[in-house]
């Protein structure tokens, strides 16, 4: 019997997942996903510290044991290490005509467990995928006996093959930035787990150093640790934008949980509402939070953008009208809020076409002046 497969079948949502956790999984009481259970399997691994010391002070011989493998014995390594996105359709397709014109030329790397007749996927399970497919096309024995190297969960630690996955698919593809952010705080959580550090910024130019980054770029993705379990959760779910996640990250555990606790889920990602709430994250009153949820509900964006794409015989009235457009907003709001009619009503447009029109005539000089014009004075002039 296949425990996951069983799992899946009694439990909605069920996910399997495997040793130490690394990322959160928390949730408030009002989040409609709450449901949702996730149950860590224990990973079969040695209690001893010296083999994950001695893993990552001398690394693993991956070529030790090379062995080819029935495709059928291979399965996925728990959700939690190997999240990266599997190839869309033509990716899958052309890497199926790399190995069948040119062969598997990348060994599949797997891990076996004790008394466990079957292995887990630690990399190559695109290529696993596609050995299938061209297995059930065309049954061959070089579809379903790949070479692959074997690590043993008794040799090897689940920190070091995990910190091996990382490793292997950074440059794999394009990776999605959710995954990218996912990559950034597990290998933090890893570093920190498994060698000494003397500070934080010896620890960014660690990761700087191995995502090809700036130690600046690093810290704009370290604060995001600042967020509890339960906004983390969010993120690393694609519920939350990476932009709502650094609001929040301002502010303090239990003012985060507060605003989760009260806002409607729907507006989670409201960037209007959640920045009114949290502005710069120096209040901390939970009455005065709880006010500003309040008040939140009913506002609306201060802007708004259209798109309108205008015919060349029509241009001139329709800058007319926007050129009185922003002569209203002039008239009516520059002695409130400050001369800056661009508050109120801004005009863009392609200045490498426009130039075409000014070039035949169809539009004048002054008239483009207007439109980007931000004083009275600048709209009222003749």
């Amino acid at each position: 019997m296949d425990f996951a497969v069983e799992m899946k079948k009694l439990i909605p949502g069920y996910e399997e997942m495997s040793g130490d956790y690394l990322l959160p999984r928390e949730y408030v009481d009002n989040d409609p996903c709450k449901a949702r259970r996730y149950i860590i399997q224990e990973y079969e691994e040695t209690e001893s510290t010296d083999i994950r010391a001695k893993n990552f002070k001398e690394g693993v011989d991956i070529m030790e044991d090379i062995q080819k493998v029935d495709i059928n014995l291979m399965e996925d390594a728990p959700s939690n290490w190997t999240y990266l996105p599997l190839p869309n359709e033509t990716q899958l397709i052309s890497l199926m005509a790399s190995i069948e014109n040119i062969g598997l030329i990348s060994p599949i790397i797997l891990l076996k467990h004790k008394n466990y007749n079957k292995y887990d996927v630690i990399e190559g399970k695109s290529r696993v995928l596609a050995l299938k497919s061209l297995y059930k096309r065309n049954p061959l024995e070089k579809y379903r006996y790949p070479v692959c190297f074997i690590l043993d969960s008794e040799k090897v630690d689940e920190y070091y093959i995990r910190s091996l996955i990382l490793d292997l698919n950074f440059q794999y593809r394009n990776i999605p930035q959710d995954v990218f952010i996912r990559m950034i705080l597990e290998r933090h959580a890893l570093l920190k787990k498994t060698k000494n550090f003397k500070n934080e910024y010896n620890l960014a130019g660690v990761l700087a150093e191995e995502f090809l980054m700036s130690k600046s770029s690093i810290y704009n993705y370290l604060v995001l640790d600042k967020l509890t379990e339960e906004v983390k959760t969010l993120l690393f779910e694609k519920r939350i934008t990476l932009e709502i996640a650094r609001l929040f990250a301002k502010l303090d555990h239990d003012i985060q949980l507060l605003i989760l606790n009260s806002v409607d889920f729907k507006d989670i990602n409201c960037f209007h509402r959640i920045k009114f709430i949290i502005g710069d994250g120096s209040i901390k009153d939970p009455e005065k939070i709880k006010e500003l949820i309040e008040k939140s509900r009913t506002m609306v964006p201060e802007q708004i953008s259209f798109n309108v794409t205008i015919n060349k015989r029509i241009l001139g009235k329709a800058c007319e009208n926007l050129i009185d457009l922003k002569r209203y907003a002039a008239l009516n709001f520059s002695g409130t809020f400050g001369d800056n009619t661009n508050r109120f009503c801004k005009v863009s447009f392609d200045q490498n076409i426009i130039k075409y029109y000014l070039e035949q005539n169809l539009i004048d000089e002054k008239t483009v002046n207007k439109l980007t014009a931000k004083t009275i004075r600048e709209i009222l002039s003749k």
